[in-house]
C-alpha cells in the first residue's frame, strides 16, 4: 500500500516537471529570447512544432545563463 502512494506521488511529481516546468515554462522562454533575437524571424509556427527541444534547451541555456550573471552580480558586491 505504501509503495503504492509513493508511485503515485512519483508520478505526479515527475508530471508536474515535465509538463509544467519543462514543455511550458523552458519552451515559452526559449522561444521568446529566440524571437527577440531573431526579430521574429525563428521560431516560426513549423519550428516550433519540429523542434521543442532545442527552444527548450534555448530557455534553459537563458536560465542559467540569468542565474550566473546574478551570481557573480552578487560576488563582486559582497
Amino acid at each position: 500500500m505504501r509503495e503504492t502512494i509513493l508511485d503515485a506521488v512519483k508520478a505526479i511529481i515527475r508530471f508536474v516537471f515535465e509538463t509544467i516546468i519543462w514543455n511550458f515554462v523552458l519552451f515559452h522562454v526559449g522561444r521568446a529570447v529566440m524571437l527577440t533575437v531573431t526579430l521574429g524571424r525563428y521560431p516560426t509556427r513549423r519550428d516550433c512544432a519540429q523542434s521543442p527541444g532545442r527552444i527548450q534547451l534555448a530557455g534553459m541555456a537563458v536560465l542559467v545563463t540569468l542565474w550566473a550573471a546574478i551570481a557573480v552580480s552578487n560576488n563582486l558586491r559582497g
